[in-house]
C-alpha cells in the first residue's frame, strides 16, 4: 500500500515534469548563437555578479565562430535573484542594422540571446525603458519593443504618476520614456520559430 505522502510527491513530480516540457520554450542561447554565426555575427555574454553585457561582433574571417571584428551591437543591464531583469541599454549602430537578415536583425539576435542566457539564471520578468529622445524615434522604439513582446507599463517622467513614483523612476531609469515589461518565456516562445534549423 502506498502512503498518501508518497502519492502527493509522485503527483507533484508528474506535474512539474509535464509543465516544464509543455510551457518552457525550447529556444536556447546556443541555438541563437548558431543562427548568429550563420550571419557572420558572434554573440558573447560577459557578467560580473548581476551586471551583464552581451556583445555582437562581426566575424573577421566571414565565419561566425572565427575571430571577432567590429562591434555591431550590445545589450547591458543587471539581473536579480528574484527573477527580475533590468535592461539598461540596447544599442545597434545604424551602420550595422542591415548586417543580419531576418525580422529584426541584430537587435533580435541580441535580445533573444540575452533572454535565453538570463533565463538560465532563473530570470522570469524583464523591464526596459524606451527612451523618449524625440517623438518620431520614440514612437518607433515603443512599437519595436511591443513587436518584440514587451507591454507598456507607464510613461516615465510625464508627471502623470504620483511624485514619489516619478522620483523612483527617475532614479532607477535616469530618463523619460515608456516603461515596458515582458515575461522572459513569452518573448522567447514568440521568437523561437525564427531560430529553427533549416
Amino acid at each position: 500500500m502506498v502512503s498518501s505522502t508518497a502519492k502527493r510527491h509522485a503527483r507533484a513530480r508528474a506535474c512539474a515534469s509535464s509543465s516544464s516540457t509543455s510551457s518552457s520554450p525550447n529556444l536556447t542561447a546556443d541555438r541563437v548563437a548558431l543562427s548568429a554565426s550563420r550571419r557572420n555575427i558572434r554573440l558573447r555574454y560577459d557578467g560580473l555578479g548581476p551586471a551583464f553585457r552581451v556583445t555582437a561582433t562581426a566575424a573577421l574571417d566571414g565565419e561566425g565562430d572565427g575571430q571577432e571584428g567590429e562591434e555591431v551591437g550590445h545589450v547591458t543591464g543587471f539581473w536579480l535573484p528574484t527573477g527580475y531583469v533590468h535592461f539598461d541599454e540596447m544599442r545597434v549602430p545604424r551602420t550595422a542594422r542591415g548586417r543580419s537578415q531576418g525580422a529584426f536583425g541584430t537587435g533580435l539576435l541580441l535580445g533573444c540571446y540575452s533572454l535565453c542566457r538570463l533565463r538560465e539564471k532563473g530570470c522570469e520578468t524583464a523591464e526596459l525603458l524606451a527612451i523618449n529622445d524625440n517623438p518620431y524615434q520614440y514612437d518607433k522604439l515603443v512599437r519595436y519593443y511591443e513587436r518584440m513582446g514587451f507591454d507598456k507599463v507607464r510613461e516615465v517622467g510625464s508627471g502623470e504618476s504620483p511624485w514619489l513614483v516619478e522620483l523612483g523612476d527617475q532614479l532607477v531609469w535616469g530618463g523619460t520614456g515608456m516603461l515596458m515589461r515582458a515575461r522572459v518565456d513569452d518573448v522567447i516562445e514568440k521568437w523561437a520559430r525564427s531560430f529553427r534549423e533549416k
